[in-house]
């Protein structure tokens, strides 16, 4: 049994930024997280958003041929049929997720998205409007550097273990991740999990998985949906592929709209970083990304549209989203009634708001993920060292700052706001804000440094028992691995997040925001 208490107010944790903690606090001037919670739970006003995706034979049909054979069991494939029935007649709606598929299933955070959405599903279901949690496995996404951050603590060396650097290359800079192949990015971590299998039933259901899928040739996203849906099985989850080519022809209204009016979607865009920049946040976008807002996906890369590329709108099957329409692509397709998020989507969503107006596209609510930190049975020191990580007063004086990491800041924003002041004109308060937006960041990064040359201490010393609580320095949620951490807990770790997930939510209501600590066995 895993035992899940109360954690640090995340409207005060030091790891998030003003613009997400004033979000969940409904201090924002951009919106509140519980009034979105609240909307969507109320169930809105009878009228079911039906999405295209699930009208679409060419796409659903070959989809759930392939999805059924991922499945784990005869009984999910029951579920999963039903539910695929009400949405394609119109006795369901859905709520969504997503994240990149990544080494050992991705971080942590992604198992917390998960059971963020199948609780909003369940209590949504359950006061009478049928819904149905789904994840978005970008799949079409390139970014080799972080789909292979996560790592995987092995209690036999008592060290974090990750992907080598020297076989990233081989993989290629525009290479689509759901299209890498299982054996060039798993074979370390299939050796480790064999390792692990003995732990539990779901250890050794996982270590079969990434053998299997190393024999047979299986796709990286392919191994990741079949990772996910073992981890949540019973559950009623349904997973779609980013790269999906079938999918993004389902979207080709979409894409032509968007295209024939470019122009304004990239200036709805440039209005939206305008009024997060009158808000007191910088803009989340940057102009490459807002310029370059399409990709032409082939063989499994990647490309994107150049801003001035003048030749016809490729066939929708090679398009491929960027991150401004990624989005409304997702929700386009889907109708959700909810979208679960994270601290890092907060502020482009917000910025994205422009867009969807444009198009005409419904803003779903969005709803705050599951904040969770993991750490050991028995360790006394556990509850006080999480709280006191998260209570870190960023402004507090230097005789409250032992390590000193936070009287630099607070010089680098002074230094850094007077150089905008003389060398860019801004005036004072603008020059303030953009200071403290950089220096948020160069914070974060700073502290990571400093775990890691901690960490490094505490191996010379013998005393690195927190290694797997804050790996790299790093929050854990974003360096652990998903499946690393269902193989060394098991099947309990999975109703543990199932039941902090609820009490998430339960409290978000009453506008209690909170991480969860939940104590696990030493590994």
């Amino acid at each position: 049994m895993i035992a899940v208490q109360v954690g640090a107010d995340l409207t005060k944790h030091a790891d998030f930024d003003q613009l997400f903690r004033q979000w969940l606090g409904g201090t924002s001037p951009l919106g509140s997280a519980t009034v979105d919670l609240e909307q969507f739970l109320a169930g809105g006003d009878g009228s079911l958003r039906l999405g295209p995706a699930w009208q679409d034979d060419a796409w659903r049909v070959s989809w759930q041929a392939d999805f059924l054979a991922d499945l784990p069991s005869p009984a999910d494939r029951d579920l999963c049929r039903s539910a695929i029935d009400r949405l394609v007649q119109g006795r369901a709606e859905v709520v969504i997720t997503g994240q990149q598929p990544g080494f050992l299933g991705g971080p942590l955070y992604t198992a917390y998205k998960i059971a963020t959405a199948v609780a909003l599903a369940e209590l949504r279901t359950a006061a009478g409007a049928p819904t149905v949690p789904v994840f978005w496995s970008a799949g079409d996404d390139d970014d080799l550097r972080e789909a292979l951050q996560p790592m995987a603590w092995d209690p036999g060396c008592g060290v974090m273990l990750r992907h080598e650097r020297h076989g990233q290359r081989s993989l290629g800079v525009d290479r689509m991740i759901g299209a890498w192949q299982t054996a060039d990015i798993a074979t370390g971590a299939s050796s480790w999990l064999q390792g692990m299998a003995g732990r539990s039933e779901l250890a050794a259901d996982l270590a079969d998985l990434w053998r299997e899928g190393m024999a047979t040739g299986l796709t990286w996203g392919r191994l990741q949906r079949r990772a996910l849906l073992r981890m949540f099985q019973g559950r009623g989850l349904l997973v779609v592929h980013g790269d999906d080519p079938a999918m993004h022809a389902a979207a080709a209204p979409l894409y032509e709209t968007i295209w024939e009016r470019r122009d304004e979607v990239r200036e709805a865009a440039r209005r939206g970083g305008t009024g997060l920049e009158s808000a007191g946040f910088g803009p989340a976008l940057s102009e490459a990304s807002i310029q370059r807002f399409l990709h032409r996906g082939e063989d499994g890369r990647r490309q994107p549209l150049p801003a001035d590329y003048i030749g016809a709108l490729p066939p929708a099957t090679e398009l491929r989203p960027g991150v401004v329409a990624r989005s409304p692509v997702q929700d386009w397709l889907f109708q959700p009634v909810g979208v679960v998020i994270g601290p890092g989507e907060v502020a482009y969503l917000k910025q994205l708001e422009p867009v969807y107006s444009l198009l005409d596209l419904p803003r779903s609510p969005l709803l705050p993920r599951l904040f969770a930190q993991l750490g050991p049975e028995g360790h006394g020191e556990f509850r006080a060292w999480a709280m006191e990580l998260a209570d870190r007063d960023q402004d507090s004086p230097a005789d409250n700052d032992p390590d000193g990491a936070q009287h630099v800041a607070a010089v680098a924003r002074a230094e850094l706001r007077e150089h905008l002041q003389r060398t860019a004109g801004a005036d004072e308060a603008r020059a303030d804000v953009l200071a403290q937006q950089v220096v948020e960041r160069w914070a974060r990064y700073l502290a990571g440094v400093v775990g890691r040359e901690n960490q490094r201490r505490r191996r010379r010393t013998g005393d690195d028992h927190t290694s797997w609580l804050r790996p790299d320095g790093r929050r854990q949620e974003r360096s652990l691995a998903t499946v690393a951490a269902a193989a060394l807990w098991g099947e309990g770790l999975v109703e543990a997040l199932a039941h902090a997930g609820r009490r998430h939510l339960d409290a978000g209501l009453a506008g209690d925001w909170c991480e969860y600590l939940l104590t696990v066995p030493e590994p």
